[in-house]
């Protein structure tokens, strides 16, 4: 590893690498990989990966092991790892993690920060709170799922008590952190709102590999590529991420049934706690054009179903409010390898892709809007092609991994000028 140039950073990330579809990751491992090219110095607290069979998870643990990925040291905790969909597996994992997290405190001397990323906010401040004040180091907090807001989404605290418990501990979260970083500027306003200083905010936003993500030829993407039809012979829709409940896969269900007498293929890509009922309403409406293959990890792979594939699609429920603050990171993805996207959504993502031009939005819910969106660019290739140029060139202006390590660098510089 090389010498520590510009500080140490040690890093909270329940799940970072190996990723496995439909429990994150991702941001945590863009943004690890990118400090560490910029120079910092490291360290990431995290568990042991997730079996992809979803076997035996808990019975592969140590107490603690330490390995080396791509100039990052690595701290593998023992945690209660899902081994299935459900929110009560989820929360188990984001509390055992938050418990077991302390065991590295002796490794990681010498940290000047103490960056936060996974689980959500109110799960890291146990962590963040020990770690911080033992090694007199600063407490960053990355916001990308905005609570109390993402639990009145799912109704998950149906009583005043807990309501009034959920934003309590949520504001005690963001307040705890002697800085945050917003994933949007919707974000950055709604953690305003919540009485947090503007002056300890920053936004920083998502980017993307446009090395890895870019556009390729027309493969199929292996080791399945022999189940998947020619990509010249159908149009293919891909939906590429978690298989979350934030997501109208009723919705897209629909449009295939009311498209399945025209050479369209809808490709779902990912696993999750939605994937039961996805499986059942395949079954149910007697689909023979839509495609789950295995789910995938690598970057690679999933950049090749994205270039095998001419639209993806990002079906967002309607009248979810943490849905109209935040990007997900699968549209930088689909962008950044010149795919359009047809997106339910308001807020953030709407402006998004009304600034870029590269895609369609529609109404949360709308099938006739959303089937009529998809059967239009399946017949118009032009239109299509000009808005993948124009989605490539955007992520590449915007998006890319040097902007965000500008922006990195920027806000760690003044955070480290102001202990001084």
């Amino acid at each position: 590893m090389s010498k520590n140039t510009k500080g140490r950073i040690c890093i909270l990330a329940c799940v970072f690498w190996p990723i496995y579809p439909g429990f994150g990751g991702r941001h945590a491992y863009v943004m690890a990989e990118n400090l560490a090219k910029a120079g910092y110095d490291v360290h990431i607290i995290t568990t042991f990966p997730i079996d992809l069979n979803r076997k035996k998870n808990f019975f592969r643990q140590k107490l603690l092991s330490r390995e080396y990925v791509s100039g990052m040291k690595i701290y593998r905790v023992p945690s209660f790892l899902p081994t299935g969909g459900g929110l009560r597996q989820k929360f188990a994992f984001y509390i055992s993690f938050m418990l077991t997290s302390v065991i590295c405190l002796p490794f990681v001397r010498g940290s000047n920060f103490i960056l936060g990323l996974h689980p959500p906010a109110p799960f890291l401040i146990f962590p963040s709170v020990v770690f911080s004040r033992l090694l007199r180091a600063k407490y960053i907090l990355r916001v990308t799922d905005l609570w109390p807001d993402v639990v009145f989404d799912f109704d998950l605290a149906k009583s005043s008590f807990i309501r009034k418990t959920v934003i309590m501990v949520s504001k005690t979260a963001y307040r705890l952190a002697d800085h945050i970083m917003a994933f949007t500027p919707q974000i950055e306003e709604r953690i305003k709102a919540y009485g947090v200083s503007g002056k300890k905010i920053s936004m920083i936003e998502m980017a993307v590999d446009t090395d890895i993500f870019r556009p390729e030829p027309e493969l199929l993407p292996e080791p399945q590529g022999s189940r998947l039809p020619n990509p010249k012979d159908k149009f293919v829709v891909l939906y590429s991420g978690a298989f979350a409940l934030t997501y109208d896969f009723d919705l897209v269900l629909e449009a295939a049934k009311k498209l399945e007498d025209q050479n369209i293929l809808f490709v779902l890509l990912g696993d999750g706690d939605a994937k039961s009922e996805i499986l059942r309403k395949i079954k149910s409406l007697r689909l023979d054009n839509v495609f789950l293959p295995t789910p995938v990890s690598r970057p690679e792979e999933v950049a090749k179903f994205i270039n095998y594939s001419d639209v993806c699609i990002i079906p967002l429920k309607p009248q979810m409010i943490t849905s109209t603050l935040t990007r997900p990171s699968k549209v930088f993805e689909f962008w950044a390898c010149g795919k359009p996207v047809v997106c339910c959504t308001k807020g953030e993502l709407k402006d998004l892709i009304e600034q870029s031009g590269a895609g369609i939005v529609l109404e949360p819910g709308d099938l006739e809007a959303f089937t009529q969106a998809i059967k239009s660019l399946s017949s118009d290739p032009g239109r299509t092609s000009k808005m993948g140029e124009k989605a490539r060139e955007f992520v590449l202006q915007r998006f890319s991994y040097e902007r965000l390590k500008w922006k990195l660098d920027q806000m760690f510089d003044k955070l480290s000028s102001n202990t001084k």
